[in-house]
């Protein structure tokens, strides 16, 4: 599959001297030219429209002065190359690492960062429609499935507070998001945010969507470590603290905000059990349950 990419980089005139792929994520190619290093990206099912709008974006954002991640226009002046209803978009890599450690600083520092986003994002004119981000739709589909599994028992649980929750979440104002905006996308250098990457999903939601998502991810990430629930309960503070010294949320998005979160949570829960990883699923049930009777979780929310 490498040798194929050296013509295809050859629409942006970047002569790779190393092509390789970057861990887990099948369609994501580190590309190192004596110069640079890039990002080529491999979009299955995206659409001209789709493309073009995520120039659009991030143009504009760059333009007001965030760092993100922006396609590279091909030698025909478009920002992606189609190939067999394939789509792929070439980006320059940006400095910085990934999120990998939660220290209360640069959780603050993530947290104004995406304010600062959300802010530019709502001041943003869609060329073409975008889709709505029904974040509970694949867990109603998983709680309702087939046989009354352990995991789905447990998971009708949540269906009570789930449909009380909706009614309000529903009545939110909704904007643009970037509805991807898990650890992984932000870049972060000696404690500060250098970029956020792949806007390719942008939705329309609630700007706590992208806030939960964020939030649901850390957690995921901090789970296997062990830490407690006062530890959560800090990390989650620290980054509210950090978007709120933008502008503050409204009372009663801070109160959806804990529901959210577990929603984001049992998805991956549910990912989990369909891929068989039984380890991970009891480990996550647990954790949830923790939460869920936690006051101290719901209070980090609180400012």
């Amino acid at each position: 599959m490498i040798e194929p990419l050296h013509d295809l980089l050859l629409n942006w005139k970047v002569p790779p001297s190393c092509i390789e792929t970057v861990g887990n994520q099948r369609n994501v190619y580190k590309v190192k030219s004596p110069e640079k290093t890039f990002y080529l990206k491999k979009r299955l099912n995206s659409s001209v429209e789709k493309q073009i709008e995520e120039l659009l974006l991030t143009s504009f954002l760059v333009g007001n002065g965030l760092i993100v991640e922006r396609p590279l226009l091909t030698v025909s002046h478009q920002p992606y190359v189609r190939h067999h209803q394939v789509f792929y978009s070439l980006y320059q890599a940006l400095e910085g690492i990934p999120v990998q450690v939660y220290s209360l600083t640069s959780l603050r520092m993530v947290g104004t960062y995406l304010s600062k986003l959300h802010g530019r994002l709502k001041q943003y004119v869609c060329k073409y429609e975008v889709e709505e981000w029904k974040i509970e739709t694949h867990l109603r589909e998983w709680i309702g499935g087939q046989d009354s599994t352990r995991i789905e028992r447990w998971g009708e649980g949540f269906l009570g507070k789930l449909n009380e929750w909706s009614f309000s979440y529903s009545k939110l104002p909704h904007q643009l998001v970037h509805s991807d905006c898990h650890p992984r996308n932000i870049l972060m250098k000696e404690e500060r945010v250098t970029g956020v990457i792949d806007f390719e999903r942008i939705r329309k939601a609630p700007r706590i969507a992208d806030i939960g998502y964020f939030i649901a991810g850390m957690l995921k990430d901090q789970v296997m470590e062990g830490e407690d629930e006062d530890e959560h309960a800090e990390c989650i503070h620290a980054f509210m603290e950090g978007y709120q010294s933008e502008g503050p949320l409204t009372q009663e998005e801070k109160e959806l905000m804990p529901f959210l979160v577990i929603i984001f949570l049992l998805q991956y829960t549910f990912f989990y059990n369909q891929k068989g990883y039984s380890h991970a699923v009891s480990t996550y049930i647990s954790f949830i349950n923790r939460l869920v009777n936690s006051g101290v979780y719901e209070q980090a929310f609180q400012m």
